[in-house]
Order: C-alpha cells, then structure tokens, then sequence
C-alpha cells in the first residue's frame, strides 16, 4: 500500500486515504462491472429504490388526502397559518380534529409547531409559483399531494440512496447487501407511512441524515466541516420532530465530541441548535412560553371521542377500544416486543439487528461497535421512557406500528447486515431471513389502507375476542 504522505499532490492523497478507508472495511475499490460486481448491485438497488417510490408516489396521489385527526391536527395549522395569518385552528375548511386544546379562548394543534410552520411556507411558495392555481381554496388535494412529495418521497429517494452507498461498506457480501436493502425499501413503517402527513417518517429520516456524516467521520476519519454541520442540523430537526430523539442528539454528540472536539464545538452544536431555536420559537408564538400547547390547555376530550372519563374509578378509560394504558407493565413491554404492537413480531427483520448489536459489541475491531452502542442505549432508553415514564401505556394510540420508535429504524437498519454475516450460507437460514422479510412487508403493506388503524396482529387478536381493546 502505498504511504500517504509520500504522495505529491492533494488530490493523490486524498484517493490513497480513500483506498486505504475501503481496504479496512472490505469494501472494493474498483467499481467497474467488468472488474466487480459492485456496480450491479447498485443497479439492483437503483432498480429497489424505483419501485419504492413509485408505490409511494402512487399512494400520494391516488389514496385520500387525510387520514386522522393527527394529520388534520398538522394540516389545519398550516391553512389557518398560510390563510389566516394566525395559529389558532378555530376556522377550517376541514372536519373539527380531536388532537387540539384550548388555549386563552382559540383552539390549537397539540402538535409541535415547527413542522406546520415551515410547510406553510412551502405552501405559500407553490401558490405564488402557480399564480394562485395550487391553493387551499381552488385545488386541496393537489397542494397536500405535492407537499406530501417533497416531504415523505423526497427524503425517502435520498434516504434509500445513501443507505445504497453505506451498504458499500458495511455489506460486501451481495446477498447480504440486496436483502438489507429490500428490508429497507420494502420492510419499514418508513414506507408504510410515508403517504400521510406525520412527524415520525419525518424524525427517522432525519435521524440517518446525521448518522450517514457521524459514520463517514467515526469510521473513515473525515473531518470536513460540512458533514460535522450536516449531522449536527439533522441530529436536532430529528430532536424537535420527536422529543425522544434529545437523547440521539444528546449522544451523537457526544460521541463526536470525543473522537473530533473542535470540529464538534465549531460546527456540530451551532447547526444542531438551528432547528432547536425555531422549535422554542414557534412555541413561544403559539402559547407565549417555551411549553408545548397542550401542557397549557389540556387536551380536549370531545363527545363521541377515543376518551372519557369512568364515573366510578375516575381514570380515563378509551372509549373506541384503540389502547389500555392501565395494562400491567410486563405485558405491554412484552406487546412492544413481540406482541401485538411488537417491534420484532410486525418487523422481524430486526431480530437480525439485535445479532447485529450484540456481535458488534463483542467485537472491539469492528467499525460498526460504537453504533451498535448507540442502538442499544437508545432503544433500552424509549422501552424504559414509553413503559414507565411515558404517563399512558397506549401503544400509540390508533396505529399500525409501534411508531413512537420508527425514529429509531435507520440505525436498526444500519446495523441489520453485520447480524446476517457468515451465516447465509445455509440454506434455511435464508429461508428464515426471506419468511421474516415478508412478515416485515405484509405488516407495512396492511396499513396502506389507513395507517392509523390497528396492526394486522392486534386486528387479528381483536376479532378472536382474545383481547377487548
């Protein structure tokens, strides 16, 4: 191998550090089709990606434009903001949506309001653009279909194109590599749920923007100040979009902090507290403090709601059977797991992850054992926050998966190829990782029809009477 430093120019360098980064984490250096397979496997995973987007794409504009009262709750925000200059939902074209509180005589979103404010600026774009064509008024569908594009399919194509590149190095093996990427293109909620307006596909992909630089700097040794500015922006927009996720940013930083102190200070924390201050900001607009709305005004509880009140205990019970937030603790860890709202029931693919995790971990050469951590920690953190701290055991309500963790399903997927190395050799082992695939898909393709609904496990369960809520 030839020495860096004894090359003449930059740029000589720069490809010998290249070469030397893909040697010690087995990945070619030639990509030539002629020479390596690599190039065909990313035609394959070209090939993944244009399927995907065009389901979604095709979900966007052919299924119905609202779901919910949680998508309603974010799109009445920014009609009332776009229109009427104004946060309140008290006047909208739309169905009254339960997800709102009462705040000094106006009702309001319960939903975080960053997210609504910035899309009412797209909207207010794409009606200037069109000279007034594509508004709330003349054509509805048509502005929350093209807004759904730019923020679910856009990111989604990005998101799946760079996981292509990551595969690169973390899955030289090509079957590894095309399963890991059709669990990513085809195996997620992400795609389940990337048709309807909601924060969580928002936050996930959030989240793997600041992972993919983290990755480049932890594990190839790039100090650029770009991706040290990109991870440390997407690591706090995945915070504000699910406040969970402080912990992500809270640790990633950390981490980076460690291995490049200076370039994390510099550029790291400033561009992680761009969407941080847009977030209190907003707040404060919406409620006059820093505290979210519906700490303010209580969320409503409105006639022929999922909520009332039980006359003789005094709890809040679910009126429309959708969760049982006084379930003992150890069966709804244990539904989170592997029952009906089960992380590894609905996407098995993710019992590859904890392989994954837990052979990293063992291994103190391996690229990948920092992240391992990261996952880990992260996900014993949301299992403990939703089970004990969270104030209501609710599965999430109304909903198809266990969503207050999608967040969480790029760093899964990250670590999903290391738990499948050295063993698709044989042959039922492969038949296994293809059954939990197609387990993995037919959980997210059940809830294209409405995403929040129940999961096809709960839904079964439901209608064998084995349980009543």
């Amino acid at each position: 191998m030839s020495d860096p430093t004894q090359l003449k120019t930059r740029g000589d360098r720069r490809r010998a550090r290249k070469k030397e980064r893909r040697e010690q984490l087995n990945v070619p250096t030639q990509l030539n089709a002629q020479d390596d397979p690599l190039a065909e496997r990313r035609r394959l995973d070209f090939i993944l990606i244009a399927v995907t987007a065009g389901a979604v794409l095709g979900l966007i504009l052919l299924a119905r434009p609202f779901y919910g009262s949680n998508d309603l709750s974010r799109w009445s925000t920014i009609y009332s903001l776009a229109e009427r200059g104004t946060y309140n939902i008290d006047e909208t074209p739309w169905p009254t949506t339960i997800d709102r509180c009462l705040l000094n005589g106006h009702y309001y979103s319960e939903k975080p309001p960053l997210l609504p404010t910035l899309l009412a600026g797209e909207y207010l774009l794409l009606k200037k653009l069109s000279f007034g064509r594509l508004s709330f008024r003349n054509s509805p569908e048509s502005v929350v279909r093209v807004i759904l594009a730019s923020i679910n399919l856009v990111p989604l194509v990005i998101f799946l194109g760079l996981f292509s590149r990551l595969l690169d190095r973390l899955a030289p093996d090509p079957w590894i590599r095309v399963y890991a990427m059709a669990a990513a293109a085809l195996g997620t909620f992400l795609t389940g749920f990337s048709f309807l307006l909601n924060n969580h596909t928002i936050a996930a992909f959030s989240s793997f923007f600041a992972l993919y630089p983290a990755f480049l700097i932890w594990c190839e040794g790039r100090t650029g100040w770009r991706l040290f500015a990109v991870a440390g922006f997407f690591a706090g927009f995945a915070a504000v979009n699910e406040y969970p996720a402080l912990a992500f940013l809270v640790a990633l930083g950390a981490g980076l902090a460690w291995k490049a102190p200076r370039q994390t200070l510099i550029w790291f924390l400033p561009f992680a507290l761009v969407p941080l201050a847009g977030h209190f900001w907003t707040n404060y607009l919406v409620t006059g403090d820093l505290r979210p709305a519906y700490i303010h005004g209580g969320a409503l509880i409105f006639p022929g709601s999922y909520w009332t009140v039980d006359p003789i205990s005094g709890r809040w019970v679910g009126r429309g059977g959708i969760d049982n937030i006084y379930e003992p603790w150890p069966v709804y860890l244990f539904n989170m797991l592997v029952g009906h709202h089960g992380i590894l029931s609905l996407s098995p693919i993710f019992i590859f992850t904890l392989i994954g995790v837990w052979s990293s971990l063992r291994s103190r050469g391996s690229p990948l054992r920092a992240f391992a951590a990261l996952a880990a920690f992260l996900t014993l953190v949301l299992l403990a926050f939703y089970t004990f701290f969270a104030g209501g055991r609710i599965y999430g309500g109304l909903c198809c998966g266990l969503r207050f963790f999608f967040w969480l399903i790029p760093l899964w997927l990250m670590l999903l190829p290391e738990g499948l190395r050295g063993k698709t050799t044989r042959r039922w082992f492969r038949g296994m990782a293809l059954a939990f695939l197609l387990i993995s898909a037919i959980s997210v393709f059940y809830c294209v029809h409405n995403p929040w609904s129940r999961p096809w496990i709960h839904e079964y369960l439901h209608y064998m009477q084995w349980i009543d809520y």
